[in-house]
């Protein structure tokens, strides 16, 4: 066995009954498990295998320990979620420097992380069979091995958060404090400038580039990408989103699946949905919504507009309150505009459509046929004006 690559058992559970169960071990913080976040710091000590098992889960846990009899193995509560891959070498070192049958680390809130060799687990493991005693955990393990001569060790935590199991609500609201705070911790040791952690949540996976400055009161989630020098302004909330480098995301804008290129702007109040892609330099204005769109290189739509299934060609002009219309009750449509085309204020696009490169649109159309290339189209209802009507209506 290689130093620091134990064995590694993960324990379920808590060691006492509660009054109220514990949270579903799929409880998320910050984007990842209480398990997930347990099992990769057990990971990182690259062991041979991880077995999570809880109550009736003895026997195969018995049955794998028996395969490797000289091997050391770490068992501990899978919700110690705030453990350190540190933390578990240290642990491990200080059980084989001094040759101990086992090691318990203790913290503030008791043991819950123990070392110890295959064959000494083995004989503990039968023992609590025979007495048929129903729960078993890091305290029966620690009086069984006393009781039998074996030399116990200990190991303080070093730092008490580390000891938190995660198992009620309070622990979880503790658990994501401290989450939160390695989180921006480790972004601002690579150059990310997060002007208020304190309003400021980012997940745990994701990633963000030198330069960037991320104002207060940001949620970023999943596992978004943020390119350097980029601008991120307050409430904006970032879900899975993908933005290259020198983009500005303006106050009160939501992404969701979206990509947006190097140098683009978006916001403030725009909506980008599933499947929007953003192109370089491009700019996405006031109230502006898309979604499953290709927003072409350096076009605008500045304000109160929705494209929804559209391609956007480069330099594409999108007047105030243009809508795609891309559903009719049964099936969705796609509208194309192709590069440098201009549409006009108040348009409706009718898809299945396409406007031609360098075509126009005459504000307040009804498009529901595709239009030329460089051709103008017009479609309203004609203007009619009766004189005088409405001091005849009065009279009436």
């Amino acid at each position: 066995m290689k130093p620091n690559r134990p064995a590694l058992v993960l324990l379920l559970g808590q060691e006492a009954e509660a009054e109220e169960p514990p949270l579903p071990l799929g409880q998320r913080l910050l984007g990842k498990s209480i398990l997930e976040l347990t099992a990769e710091a057990a990971q990182s000590l690259k062991p041979r295998k991880i077995l999570v098992f809880g109550a009736g889960d003895e026997e195969e846990a018995m049955k794998w320990l028996s395969r490797s009899p000289s091997s050391d193995v770490l068992v501990f509560d899978a919700r110690l979620s705030l453990l350190s891959p540190r933390t578990l070498r240290a642990m491990l070192q200080v059980h084989r420097k001094e040759r101990n049958s086992l090691t318990a680390a203790e913290g503030s809130s008791g043991t819950h992380l123990l070392a110890a060799k295959a064959r000494d687990l083995i004989e503990v493991g039968n023992r609590l069979r025979r007495s048929k005693k129903p729960r078993s955990g890091a305290a029966d393990i620690i009086r069984l091995m006393a009781g039998s001569g074996k030399k116990i060790g200990r190991y303080r935590i070093g730092s008490p958060e580390e000891a938190l199991a995660v198992n009620t609500p309070e622990d979880m609201s503790q658990a994501v404090a401290i989450l939160r705070r390695r989180k921006i911790a480790q972004l601002e040791s690579r150059g990310v400038i997060v002007l208020d952690p304190a309003t400021t949540w980012v997940d745990l996976d994701v990633r963000i580039g030198r330069g960037t400055v991320i104002y207060p009161s940001v949620v970023i989630e999943g596992e978004t990408r943020i390119g350097e020098q980029c601008r991120i302004y307050p409430f904006v909330h970032l879900v899975d989103a993908h933005l290259g480098d020198r983009v500005r995301v303006l106050s009160s804008t939501m992404l969701e699946r979206s990509r947006v290129e190097d140098d683009a702007q978006v916001g403030p109040f725009a909506h980008l949905r599933p499947n929007t892609l953003v192109r370089s330099k491009a700019k996405v204005g006031n109230f502006v919504e898309m979604k499953n769109t290709v927003f072409g290189r350096g076009s605008k739509a500045g304000h109160l507009s929705y494209l929804g299934d559209s391609v956007v060609g480069e330099g594409v002009n999108i007047g105030a309150g243009t809508i795609t219309c891309n559903y009719d009750g049964i099936k969705k449509s796609q509208t194309v505009i192709e590069d440098g085309a201009f549409i006009g204020s108040g348009s409706e696009l009718i898809a299945p459509v396409r406007v031609g490169r360098r075509a126009y649109v005459g504000a307040g159309s009804v498009i529901t046929k595709d239009v030329s290339p460089e051709a103008l189209a017009v479609a309203r209802g004609r203007q009619i004006e009766k004189p005088g009507w409405a001091r005849r209506k009065k009279t009436k």
